[in-house]
């Protein structure tokens, strides 16, 4: 499907809002993701996307106190959208049967739940898979007649998974994180790959401040099918907005017809 298939018409406006950690604080941080979301509101963007666990951070010892405000932040976001008429797409660490989970969410402009993702792939280094259960099944979120594939930090070093989804028809590839300064680059040169590699558009969307005496890279940004960086940010918080139009993606596929000239019966 994903070489051929056109499915997408519209363009459609998105925005990444890079927010500043405190780490464990909530009220801080939701309340500092809530002002620069009303400053995207003046872009007039069709989907905003948000950090990675933007309320909390990792603070392992401390998540399962701080687990039970991410409904509280999820009511306020869903509001947020419904008022504004914009979709979201963010994440935050969620309990549910007593397991705990690295989850995306997709809320759409009517302010309803519109699709979740469990983050697959979870960063040993940390300790963040001794914590947190891993997902178990890639999805789309579906926006109008485009389809976005969501994926979390770590994942951006995984090509088949973002292969996978650009497969099943993702327009859009988007990558919420907390990816630290000292790796930036890497981030930066993984998010093109993957915009290049599957000639499709991806949005990387990392937080900025520190994590418990590590400093987070912010430059978060949009990619063009072809790898060209089209917005992006710096090491603070701040917001970008970017059009993405379907026919780039298109025109640079019958260029470059990469989908239609893969070898299945290869790998």
């Amino acid at each position: 499907m994903g070489g051929c298939d056109r499915s997408w018409k519209e363009p459609i406006r998105v925005a990444i809002a890079q927010t500043r950690l405190v780490v464990g604080d909530v009220s801080e941080n939701l309340g500092g993701a809530i002002d620069l979301l009303n400053r995207s509101r003046s872009d007039d963007a069709d989907l905003v996307i948000l950090p990675e666990a933007f309320t909390t951070g990792f603070p392992f010892r401390k998540l399962p106190d701080l687990v039970h405000r991410s409904e509280e932040a999820l009511e306020t976001l869903m509001s947020w959208a419904k008022a504004s008429g914009t979709a979201m797409i963010f994440t935050l660490a969620v309990e549910e049967g007593g397991r705990y989970y690295n989850r995306c969410f997709h809320i759409g402009s009517d302010g309803g739940m519109a699709g979740k993702y469990d983050k697959t792939h979870l960063f040993q280094p940390t300790g963040e898979d001794a914590f947190f259960t891993r997902g178990e099944t890639l999805t789309l979120f579906e926006m109008g007649d485009m389809r976005i594939g969501p994926l979390t930090c770590y994942e951006v070093r995984y090509p088949e998974l973002s292969r996978k989804l650009a497969l099943r028809g993702a327009h859009l590839l988007v990558y919420t994180a907390e990816w630290p300064l000292h790796r930036v680059f890497q981030w930066e040169l993984l998010l093109r790959a993957r915009a290049l590699e599957n000639q499709c558009f991806v949005s990387g969307v990392n937080i900025c401040g520190d994590h418990e005496r590590v400093a987070m890279g912010g430059h978060s940004m949009i990619v063009s099918p072809t790898g060209e960086v089209i917005t992006s940010l710096g090491e603070g918080p701040d917001t970008a907005t970017a059009l993405l139009e379907p026919y780039r993606l298109y025109d640079f596929r019958d260029r470059i017809p990469a989908f239609y000239s893969r070898r299945e019966d290869l790998y």
